[in-house]
């Protein structure tokens, strides 16, 4: 049997991907609000569209950057269903001050200009840095907000009572919805000084780039299955790219399963790696397997784009703004300090191969040995240690046990092991298990006739030291679903002495109209007395776009609307 481990065979190569002139890919990002303080997490949303507004579910990748003039702050990757992604941005606590660009694209964005990417603007406040705000005193005016209105007079939206309670339960309904599916993004939040004049997604939506009707050059193909990832195969002793079809490029995620990928190499020397399910923040391996004794190794390549520096203008918030901004700060800390486990809740992220071993030893169930060569000898009878003229390697037999075969791939937690020899001096007593996969296997153009993969305990790779050819990175994939946290007050748990200073009350990325006219929603209001603002922005599968405000108070007495 031969098992294909490439996970997609792409018969082009770069630039030669005949595309439709029309297939174009525009992003829109929803936030929760529009200003933040250092080290608040900011919640946001993707949505990923046509020149013509519709959903489209071609790239399954989105970038989000925060960018200050042209440098990278934060970026992060989102994973993208169904023309939609949600995620976080988590805000250091060291930010300075200041107006910040949030720029959204996907790999296939960037074979137009960066005029295409979607950007907006937020405001940041470094409570800690107040000596280095400059503030207005001009116009020193008590403090207030711009009233806000539902704006959209297609459908209706409401809450159940215009006044809430602290810590009160609360409904938010939406009616009279288009017939459509629509992608809903909801958020509650404190009302904020309008510091930023963002267009909303109507305004977006009547504003989308074309930029051309010609079939431009496909450098970045679009990222269909999962992340895309870029490498360079360099020569060790040039220095310099090279192309040789004869090296085996490798890509993996050290662990306790097998998630490996091979390269497709190109005539410039670049490496492309067909990724699928890299979630979270994790190693990442490349491995060059040459041939001959001529070295190499695979220098990774930046998935995000490079921005043309931007002069943002100056933050001078008026100084009647102090009180507010050192409320939002206490709410920040108090929130940090109690909630930071409710707030830090990631959905578990789901196993990524389907590759099972047809034997599996589990060293401590049989004598401990602390030569390798003993281990194989007295109990793994499907392989062996043979002495070949390239010096000493595993050999494996095949499924019908009749013939073996030295063309073996070596793993130590998933990293290939070029060269045999490491692991044949490893020390045994540092492996906990040894699976063993007959039958060939594909990477890219290259078979091997078997894997044999070695586990330690904690899968940590310890006590090894890898040639040159192998590289490990830091790599930050996609991130994985985290949960908002909303707390459900009942009779017990309202009169709780667990101080709740949450400035966001809701946020839900991920409703569904499903063609509904109604939808109900629920909340609850935290210990900040205050006005909140309801916002509800959506995409239908037919392009339909909905936007809608609406503010309630958060006061000491409620007042019942229905």
């Amino acid at each position: 049997m031969v098992r294909t481990i490439s996970l997609i065979l792409l018969m082009f190569s770069m630039g030669q991907l005949q595309i439709n002139a029309q297939m174009r890919e525009r992003v829109y990002l929803q936030t929760d609000k529009q200003l933040y303080m250092s080290g608040e997490l900011l919640w946001l949303k993707i949505y990923t569209t046509d020149t013509d507004g519709k959903l489209m579910s071609s790239s399954k990748i989105g970038y989000v950057e925060l960018v200050r003039d042209s440098i990278p702050e934060v970026q992060i990757k989102l994973d993208i269903q169904d023309g939609t992604g949600a995620g976080w941005m988590e805000l250091p606590a060291m930010l300075p001050t200041g107006y910040y660009r949030m720029i959204a694209y996907t790999r296939y964005m960037r074979n137009e200009d960066e005029n295409v990417f979607f950007e907006k603007t937020i405001a940041i406040i470094n409570p800690f840095h107040q000596n280095e705000v400059s503030y207005s005193n001009d116009t020193y005016t008590s403090f207030s907000f711009r009233p806000i209105e539902n704006n959209n007079p297609t459908f209706e939206l409401s809450t159940d009572k215009s006044v809430y309670t602290k810590r009160d339960k609360g409904v938010i309904r939406i009616k009279n919805l288009p017939a459509e599916n629509i992608s809903i993004g909801i958020s509650i939040a404190g009302i904020d000084p309008v510091l930023v004049g963002n267009p909303t997604i109507e305004q977006w939506k009547t504003q989308l780039p074309v930029e051309g009707t010609s079939i431009f050059d496909v450098r970045y193909l679009p990222e269909y299955e999962g992340a895309i990832i870029d490498g360079m195969l360099i020569d060790l002793e040039t220095g310099t790219p090279s192309a040789n079809p004869q090296v085996i490029p490798l890509l993996s995620f050290p662990g306790k399963e097998i998630q490996l990928f091979a390269g497709q190499p190109h005539t410039t020397g670049e490496v492309t790696f067909y990724t699928q399910c890299v979630t979270g923040k994790q190693a990442l391996t490349t491995t060059a397997i040459a041939s001959s004794d001529r070295k190499y190794r695979i220098d990774m390549q930046s998935p995000y784009s490079l921005h043309a520096p931007v002069s943002l203008p100056q933050f001078k918030p008026d100084s009647a703004w102090l009180d507010y901004f050192e409320l939002r700060n206490l709410s920040l800390q108090v929130t940090h300090a109690y909630l930071a486990d409710s707030l830090s809740i990631i959905k578990e992220i789901p196993s990524c191969t389907d590759l099972v071993p047809q034997r599996r030893y589990i060293l401590d169930d049989w004598t401990r040995f602390t030569n390798m060569e003993e281990v194989f000898i007295e109990f793994i009878a499907s392989a062996r240690i043979s002495r070949t003229s390239e010096g000493r390697k595993f050999s494996m037999a095949n499924e019908n046990m009749i013939s073996s075969s030295t063309n073996i791939l070596v793993l130590l937690d998933n990293i290939p092991c070029a060269d045999h020899e490491l692991m044949i001096k490893y020390n045994p007593l540092s492996v906990k298990i040894i699976d063993m996969h007959f039958g060939e296997y594909v990477f890219g153009e290259h078979t091997f006739d078997g894997i044999i993969a070695f586990y330690t305990y904690k899968n940590d790779y310890r006590e090894i030291t890898f040639g040159e050819s192998t590289q490990i990175y830091d790599y930050d994939g996609t991130q994985p679903y985290r949960y908002f946290y909303t707390p459900k007050y009942d009779a017990a748990s309202v009169s709780s002495f667990l101080p709740d200073f949450r400035h966001t009350l809701l946020w839900d990325p991920l409703i569904q109209s499903k063609g509904q006219n109604e939808l109900v929603i629920p909340f609850s209001t935290s210990d900040i007395q205050g006005s909140f603002v309801i916002t509800i922005e959506g995409i239908g599968v037919n392009g339909t776009v909905i936007q809608a405000k609406q503010t309630f108070d958060v006061g000491l007495y409620s007042d019942t609307l229905y």
